[in-house]
């Protein structure tokens, strides 16, 4: 290899037009680093109207060519390309118009590196080259010695590791990539990532890659907790840093040359914590030291994800300190997924503080009972030192940290840490039970939006699927998610096994089977309304940023995952898996259950066949629907005790057959089941979605507002009402036995959907793709004085915002240049209105119907 052309040179323009065009992404993401898809999607949104005669013109610069334009319609927001053969690639969209071109400034992002092409070798230090002893915790390092000259213009470091890396220059830490490079299959993928070390001044450096194993490797330590212990891959790298400029050159990982030794983390446990002794020479400040050996056999299949890395957003000191039975207890008021850091004054003596993190207290101090016990993190501190620090391989979910030995003198914070989406959007309500609910549901899924999307950052951090298409507005809504949905789509295709079956946790980093459920063996494995994600959520993606490549990526998966549901069918039923999981009243049959989460996997498979073209493949689902449909009709007698689950169930399947009459009986039934359960809920997570949708769309949005909000009966009012800062795991957030019931788990933000598009009244229309159209219809719930949503869609920014003004409802909208809304007001003529802000004075009809009851009444 000669080494990387010359840096890019920048896109010249005949004229600029700034503003024209906004939330300009690649792959859904701004200016990525090491994107490594066959094909690349540009896409923006457009802030200014443009004309129907324009023309959009997409031009591409890279280090090694510059391509031609790419001319499109006006109506045009993207464009798919073959990803560009150059490493460093500029793009720059721009509006054609009576011969002229007025470009929006230009935009970068750097395509991966094949690490193999360059000669680096999988190396590792050489007591861990091919595994490592058992208890051996202890973290490793690489150094690499370069040289940056005045006419370099950047320097890009690539590097593939299981587990999770530290990179500094020259001791300084670069945050912009925290625990990464993140999840994979932990058997046969090491994941990649490429880091920005920018324009480094002239003269030497040295670049240092920490490393711990993360999930990759746990041991089986009685002194910490752990989820599983695992021994799949020890530490190694595969690693090259570019430097372009005048000069370009390469500096790789080669056995015998790359410098390595053993870091001052004693201990970095995934689960359990991590050991730091201060005393102990940084890496950075090391000499020469041993040299690095070739890894043993055999290489792990490097992945380059997608998602944006994991950053700080959020740091958080002390609301509240006092001393408890065991040490100093530290209150940072919310519930949190992070890390502590301490910072100590000099002290005569060598000393040792452990900081043990929760979510709970009791009277002793912190409890560690919903995170698993012991975690904790240590450091030593050598007498006469001042300092700080922070866990640097791994994350804790806490509220609470409690300070054990001699801690006077110490101050922590706490430094709350997610993959860096950007803020989509949000829900505000002057009703502050709903306000408070919004709130702690995103807390939930901030505290589990990390390479992958978690359950909870404690006691298990594994990707459990269900959650991302029941709770898929509360992720997309909040935030600009694009990207790292994709990459759970890629871990989904990754873990599926050869009978087509995909487990419920992706990357499977632990297979539940044996572990018996419903007289099921294998429940806690395989769900269809887990594995269905493979359907539910490319549809759900595609509708929402109109992205067509994510069907086409995943339909292989889609058919192989129908082929093994259809191969479990027994009398045309299924019958396996959680049921309606954490239902209160459990006894709905898990056949009815199953079937039905089956019938919807082939409803959504249905819609992406004819999306796609594949008409022979929607004929076979929609015969197959019809067969499972006409099985689930031996359940269409419920008994007098039928539970709400089963009515839920019921009164959809008769929609989905269009029966009018059935669907009505059976919905009667479950109003009376609701009201004969004291006007409390008692599903479970698979079907309250479904319930407030049927309760919603039949007039009875008071009804779900008073049930959600009660604190007397398990829900989110008795969530709230025992002080949860973030979601609960459980409808009651009740103290379960030791290592259940997460105080940071977002599977239960079904809810969010209506907040959003029901409460607020802001929805995509039901036929469009990438929010060209929404739906304005907004449900003005008597004691809540207001409710607003706004989303910064691929389309630009849509807004409702109502609130009450003495007899009337005041309903302000915003439409971007590039929508169009459906305007369904209560008490306004239905009509459709196009881009701008849109007022309105609707009746307030709670005031009128009291008024009316008045006048009745004399």
């Amino acid at each position: 290899m000669t080494g990387p052309p010359p840096a890019l040179p920048v896109l010249t323009e005949n004229e600029l037009m700034p503003n024209t065009f906004s939330r300009l992404r690649v792959n859904g993401l701004d200016s990525p680093l090491g994107v490594d898809s066959t094909s690349v999607r540009l896409s923006w949104s457009a802030d200014q109207p443009l004309r129907p005669d324009d023309l959009i013109v997409v031009e591409l610069d890279t280090d090694s060519a510059t391509d031609h334009l790419h001319v499109l319609s006006a109506d045009a927001r993207s464009i798919v390309l073959p990803r560009p053969a150059g490493r460093l690639v500029q793009w720059r969209v721009g509006v054609r118009r009576e011969g002229r071109i007025a470009w929006d400034a230009p935009r970068g992002f750097t395509t991966a590196l094949d690490l193999e092409s360059t000669g680096a070798q999988w190396v590792a230090h050489p007591e861990v080259a091919r595994a490592r002893a058992e208890g051996d915790d202890r973290t490793v390092w690489f150094a690499f010695d370069i040289e940056s000259r005045a006419s370099d213009t950047r320097t890009l470091l690539h590097l593939a590791a299981p587990g999770v890396v530290e990179v500094r220059v020259d001791g300084r830490l670069r945050r912009d990539g925290l625990l990464g490079p993140g999840y994979s299959d932990l058997r046969t993928e090491a994941s990649a990532a490429t880091h920005d070390l920018g324009l480094l001044a002239p003269g030497p450096h040295t670049v240092t890659i920490e490393m711990a194993s993360g999930p990759y490797w746990i041991s089986d330590d009685p002194a910490r907790y752990r989820k599983f212990a695992a021994q799949h891959q020890a530490p190694r790298l595969l690693a090259a840093i570019e430097q372009f400029g005048a000069s370009p050159r390469v500096t790789t990982t080669t056995a015998g040359h790359t410098r390595t030794g053993r870091g001052a983390t004693l201990a970095a446990h995934w689960y359990g914590g991590e050991d730091y002794d201060a005393g102990v020479p940084e890496p950075w400040e090391h000499g020469a030291d041993t040299v690095a050996v070739a890894a043993g056999a055999p290489s792990p299949k490097i992945w380059w994800p997608e998602h944006p890395p994991l950053a700080v957003v959020e740091t958080r000191e002390a609301s509240a300190a006092w001393e408890g039975s065991r040490g100093r207890v530290v209150d940072f008021g919310v519930n949190i997924a992070g890390v502590p850091e301490i910072r100590w004054q000099p002290a005569a003596e060598d000393r040792v503080v452990e900081l043990h993190p929760a979510e709970l207290i009791s009277g002793d101090g912190v409890d560690q009972d919903s995170t698993g016990t012991p975690i904790f993190d240590s450091v030593r501190i050598p007498a006469g030192t001042a300092g700080s620090w922070s866990p640097r391989f791994g994350y804790h979910g806490f509220r609470y940290v409690e300070l054990r030995g001699p801690s006077a003198g110490i101050e922590v914070s706490a430094h709350v840490i997610r993959a860096a989406n950007a803020r989509a959007g949000g829900f505000t309500s002057g009703d502050p039970f709903l306000q408070r609910l919004h709130e702690v549901i995103d807390r939930a899924v901030q505290g589990n939006m990390h390479s992958v999307f978690t359950d909870c950052p404690h006691r298990e951090k594994l990707g459990w699927l269900e959650q991302l298409h029941f709770c898929f507005d509360a992720i997309a809504r909040g935030y600009d998610v694009e990207a790292h949905l994709r990459d759970m789509l890629h871990h989904a295709r990754t873990a599926q096994l050869p009978s087509g079956a995909i487990p419920n946790t992706v990357p499977e980093f632990v297979d539940f089977s044996g572990h018996a459920y419903l007289d099921d063996d294998d429940a806690f494995r395989f769900d269809v309304n887990w594995g269905g994600v493979i359907v539910h959520l490319p549809l759900a993606h595609y509708r929402e940023y109109g992205d067509r490549r994510v069907l086409e990526d995943d339909i292989a998966a889609m058919k192989a995952y129908v082929a093994y549901l259809a191969s479990r069918q027994v009398a045309g039923l299924i019958d396996f898996g959680l049921g309606d999981w954490i239902a209160i009243d459990a006894s709905a049959p898990r056949e009815l259950v199953a079937s039905h989460g089956f019938l919807r996997v082939l409803e959504s498979a249905e819609v992406i066949a004819e999306i796609v073209g594949e008409q022979a493949w929607a004929s076979e689902l929609r015969a197959l629907a019809g067969s499972v449909l006409h099985a689930l009709r031996r359940h269409e007698a419920p008994g007098a005790d039928a539970s709400q689950t089963e009515l839920v169930i019921l009164t959809d399947i008769a929609e989905k057959r269009g029966d009018g009459a059935a669907s009505d009986a059976f919905f009667a039934s479950l109003l009376e089941r609701i009201a004969a359960d004291g006007d409390a809920f008692t599903v479970g997570e698979v079907t309250f979605a479904l319930l407030v949708d049927l309760l919603h769309r039949r007039g009875h949005a008071e009804l779900v507002h008073r049930t959600i909000s009660r604190t007397d009966v398990p829900g989110y009012g008795m969530q709230l009402s025992r002080g949860v800062t973030a979601l609960a795991e459980t409808w009651s957030a009740e103290r379960l036995t030791v290592g259940e019931g997460s105080n940071n788990h977002f599977m239960l933000g079904m809810i969010d959907h209506w907040l959003q598009s029901d409460v607020a009244g802001l929805r995509q229309s039901p036929t469009s793709i990438a929010w060209r159209s929404a739906v304005i219809s907004p449900t003005f719930l008597a004691d809540v004085p207001s409710a607003a949503s706004v989303y910064h869609s691929v389309r630009g920014t849509y807004r409702v915002a109502w609130h009450r003004e003495g007899p009337h409802v005041r309903v302000e909208i915003e439409i971007p240049v590039d929508g169009q809304a459906s305007v369904l007001i209560p008490g306004v003529a239905p009509h459709d209105v196009g881009p701008g802000t849109h007022v309105y004075l609707a009746d307030d009809t709670d005031m009128v119907l009291a008024a009316a009851e008045v006048s009745a009444h004399g």
